[in-house]
């Protein structure tokens, strides 16, 4: 699915006092298939946005042939919103169920998942999210944060979305588990053609493996561009520097001719290898 918004504005409370712009004017394209970042302090109302939770103060969204403004009618909201999956733990997660196993099922009874099929899914999402079998019968609220964060992502994958969108899904993540799900979008992505959407805070997890940048200041889009967006010293005006890329800026200056590297194990091999 490629998502298009077009002279796309989202303000809270306008004209008045407590006025916020979250976009103003803006033109982007979210293509199939890519990962795609977008990086500011507070994004989880573009995940709203893009799930028709909320909409637009004006211009549009298109999902496809599919368009949504302010005022327009969307013939079936169920069967765009099974196009999506949402994840977002800004706020305390509650989960309605008794056990991993029947807050799964009922992801997929409301998407009229049925029979053996349901079985199937929810073991492969558990697999996908990092999770084996002996989660089924466990209390989701009694789980770690990381552990609830993998349960719901089991809960969208079960469902086999075109579109993930994820808020702040590095937060509590082991090195281990980064790399884990690094491998993993890149595998979604390549294999099966999924569209990656990652809101964050930060850019060190989304440093080797996203396809497009999108730096969001005050409504604005104030950067965008690939991978080489992380050596643009105007990124660093809105977001802190990986540590990777101010480890081997520092080469740089001391005029070690190496070439860029985004994994500090290749890059400590050149380094021993020219020493």
């Amino acid at each position: 699915m490629e998502i298009v918004l077009s002279k796309f504005s989202y303000i809270e409370n306008k004209s008045s006092s407590i006025e916020k712009k979250y976009f103003e004017s803006v033109d982007i394209k979210i293509e199939e298939g890519k990962i795609v970042s977008f990086v500011n302090d507070d994004l989880s109302i573009l995940g709203k946005l893009l799930l028709v939770i909320k909409r637009p103060s004006s211009g549009v969204i298109r999902f496809d042939s599919v368009r949504v403004s302010r005022s327009s009618h969307i013939h079936n909201s169920k069967a765009l919103r099974r196009r999506m999956g949402y994840l977002n733990m800004d706020t305390e997660v509650m989960f309605l169920e008794p056990t991993v196993k029947k807050e799964i099922t009922e992801v997929l009874k409301g998407y009229d998942f049925k029979g053996k099929e349901v079985e199937k899914r929810i073991i492969d999402s558990l697999k996908l999210a990092g999770l084996n079998e002996s989660y089924l019968d466990r209390n989701p609220n009694e789980l770690s944060f990381v552990e609830q964060k993998k349960v719901k992502f089991a809960c969208i994958m079960s469902y086999n979305p075109e579109v993930l969108i994820l808020n702040d899904f590095e937060k509590g993540l082991s090195y281990k588990e980064r790399d884990y799900f690094r491998k993993l979008f890149i595998k979604l992505k390549t294999k099966y053609n999924k569209t990656i959407v990652l809101l964050s805070r930060k850019v060190e997890f989304l440093f080797d493996f996203v396809d497009k940048v999108y730096v969001i200041n005050k409504g604005k889009v104030v950067l965008e561009g690939g991978q080489e967006i992380f050596y643009d010293n105007k990124l660093y005006k809105y977001v802190d520097v990986p540590k990777i890329v101010e480890f081997t800026n520092f080469l740089h200056s001391e005029k070690h001719d190496i070439n860029k590297y985004t994994d500090f194990k290749e890059l400590i091999k050149e380094l021993y290898r020219r020493c």
